[in-house]
């Protein structure tokens, strides 16, 4: 009698294990070469947006901790659809990327802008802002690096 509750306990532990995997099984990941865009649209990578940035990366002039330092990284969508970026996030919480919400279509410009606020931070330092778009690839980086000096003392 013991030995039919375990295997009844075993199917039914087998049985979740196949419907939650049939579940999680069906999800696309947002990684496959084509992507649906709107209305059931598939763009082909060959289609697809291309982010280029006139300046990848910013370098700027010593500040003294305390002080934000803001840039803003021009790009333009070289593809042949609209760029969609759905994320922009930085290495850390000090900072905060803002990016365009609306699409671009192909050969129009936007910006990128991150602000660096650089309190509590001391020395040489490089901050990454990664974007993620319907670009192949999917993730494209920028930086802003400098060096921060310490605060002046004041008497």
């Amino acid at each position: 009698m013991q030995f039919n509750r375990m295997a009844a306990v075993k199917s039914s532990v087998f049985l979740a294990f196949v419907m939650m995997l049939g579940v999680t099984g069906c999800d696309r990941s947002p990684t496959e070469s084509t992507k649906n865009h709107g209305a059931g649209q598939v763009v082909p990578d060959s289609e697809k947006p291309v982010l280029r940035f006139k300046e990848p990366s910013f370098h700027f002039n010593p500040v003294r901790e305390g002080e934000e330092v803001t840039h803003s990284f021009a790009f333009t969508n070289t593809g042949k659809s609209d760029l969609l970026i759905s994320y922009a996030s930085a290495s850390c919480g000090c900072t905060v990327p803002e990016w365009p919400k609306e699409p671009i279509p192909p050969g129009e410009s936007g910006v990128i802008k991150a602000t660096f606020n650089t309190e509590g931070k001391q020395g040489k330092q490089n901050k990454k802002i990664v974007i993620t778009a319907n670009t192949k690839p999917e993730l494209t980086e920028v930086t802003i690096e400098g060096e921060v000096l310490p605060k002046q003392e004041t008497n």
